[in-house]
């Protein structure tokens, strides 16, 4: 008999086959969620500190050098003053971001594929859409709520080029820095560990709270705010994108904007809303 017709010769190649697949490292197998993201809750800690030291830093920096070049200013003038602002702000965000972009690569990720960018490729625009009509709604509600007729970030839209400074930072690099820390680090650390729903709660009133000293502290336009990073963070969740969040947040700036831009006639007459 040959042994392509030994049943045993058929039983030993057989008992082969399954010892070689049992010896498979466990690696080549799918990695789960919680194995596929690469940081957590302590490293979205971490940059949130790195961003309050390089802001901070940054701030004093160009308050100090704008108070030398302007001798009668006083600090809380040239802290209101866009001109200041905008520049230490910008340049503490390109810190935060290489820093980001620098942790994932340690640990051996692209930037980009760790926080699941994906760009929607055919429905972008549909996205900047969802953004416009969210901030309509959010100007409907704020008509009906308790909020405050002047808050202080309106101190930042005293004069025309200061206006387009605050335009130009909010449409680009502001909701692109904002939704990567929040909708790209913090809420999938958040997911992982407690849930969704505890995820999306806990980014939404973290995302209100860091723009509550330019809402006055008053409850109204924060729980308003609260509302805009709940559909950030479902439809962040929902798609699996960050960049969806970038466009509605982009576009939900740029409504806010436009309104301001005609209220203020081509940002030419501020004392129309004080």
């Amino acid at each position: 008999m040959s042994s392509t017709d030994n049943p045993l010769s058929h039983d030993a190649k057989a008992l082969a086959s399954v010892e070689s697949s049992m010896a498979e490292p466990l690696a080549a197998q799918p990695p789960s969620e919680k194995d596929r993201l690469p940081w957590g809750l302590w490293d979205v800690i971490i940059i949130a500190v790195v961003a309050v030291i390089a802001i901070g830093l940054f701030s004093m920096l160009a308050l100090g050098v704008a108070l030398h070049s302007q001798p009668g200013a006083t600090p809380a003038d040239v802290a209101r003053n866009p001109r200041v602002v905008i520049p230490s702000q910008f340049a503490a965000y390109i810190v935060v971001v290489l820093f980001m972009v620098k942790l994932l690569r340690s640990r051996g990720w692209r930037f980009w594929t760790a926080i699941e960018w994906r760009w929607p490729q055919a429905t972008w625009i549909g996205w900047l859409v969802l953004g416009f009509a969210l901030a309509l709604v959010v100007q409907g509600a704020s008509a009906l709520l308790p909020v405050p007729k002047s808050l202080p970030i309106d101190r930042y839209f005293r004069d025309t080029l200061g206006a387009y400074m605050m335009a130009v930072f909010g449409l680009t690099f502001a909701p692109l820095v904002e939704e990567l820390f929040f909708r790209g680090f913090l809420y999938p650390a958040l997911q992982r560990r407690w849930g969704a729903a505890v995820g999306v709660v806990i980014t939404s009133a973290l995302f209100a709270f860091i723009h509550e000293s330019q809402l006055a502290h008053a409850w109204a336009p924060l729980l308003l705010l609260f509302f805009v990073g709940v559909v950030l963070t479902v439809m962040r969740a929902r798609t699996g994108s960050v960049a969806t969040g970038v466009l509605i947040h982009i576009g939900y700036n740029g409504m806010l904007f436009g309104m301001l831009y005609v209220a203020r006639d081509h940002f030419r007459h501020f004392e129309k809303l004080g």
